[in-house]
């Protein structure tokens, strides 16, 4: 009879394997914060329990850390990279001054299990709003006009309409590209097949280089096409 073990982490090859999304959902939801990695280290470093408090030395601290969102997104973008800081339990956990700084890598990640039930509780959740939805966006009306894109088109749009509903609506151009699989350079480059796509995709005023979903079909899609 099969027992299971009762874990606090698990690894991120497994658990991506199990949520079935892909590297580039994975970038999506690390760089939104809504998934935070973790790994194991072992060492001497400096701990802080508090953010208040002065870190102490321990020689031979091992233990699960957490990354911070901006170093999570370098490992997952070129496989390994030091990193000199982590969280832990509200607190910090530093290299101490002249030490070895931590090489993080893409296959030594790790999920924590109550990281994991967050994550399917809320990113996961049916009817919460997923990067493969897209075809939402493949033909659609919008105020009695009717729209037609290609699949790529629709991924870049339905990367900005998650955007939206997840409260960061202004996002740069080459983000929705990277996010669409696009190769393209602009992104007007990659909607130069459709004439009506600048009613549904505007730029930001004062943000060069951003663009946003047009709110109407934001609230439209949120309703359901």
């Amino acid at each position: 009879m099969a027992v299971l073990i009762p874990r606090e982490y698990f690894t991120l090859n497994e658990v991506l394997e199990e949520w079935g999304i892909s590297e580039s959902e994975l970038g999506y939801v690390v760089e939104m914060g809504q998934l935070t990695l973790s790994v194991r280290i072992y060492g001497s470093f400096m701990v802080a329990d508090r953010k208040d408090r002065s870190p102490q030395c321990k020689p031979d601290f091992e233990g699960v850390v957490d990354l911070e969102r901006r170093d999570a997104m370098r490992v997952l973008r070129k496989q390994a990279c030091q990193v000199a800081s982590f969280a832990l339990n509200g607190g910090t956990v530093m290299t101490p001054e002249g030490g070895t700084v931590w090489v993080a890598y893409r296959d030594a990640l790790l999920v924590r299990a109550c990281e994991r039930e967050q994550f399917e509780e809320t990113a996961l959740a049916v009817g919460a709003p997923h990067i493969n939805d897209y075809d939402r966006f493949l033909a659609f009306e919008l105020d009695g006009k009717h729209y037609l894109f290609t699949d790529m088109q629709a991924r870049a749009l339905n990367y900005l309409f998650i955007c939206a509903v997840t409260g960061d609506p202004e996002q740069r151009g080459v983000q929705i590209l990277a996010a669409a699989g696009s190769a393209s350079v602009k992104l007007s480059y990659l909607f130069s097949s459709r004439k009506g796509w600048r009613d549904v995709v505007h730029p930001v005023s004062g943000r060069r280089g951003y663009y946003m979903l047009e709110p109407a079909l934001v609230v439209t899609m949120r309703i359901g096409p």
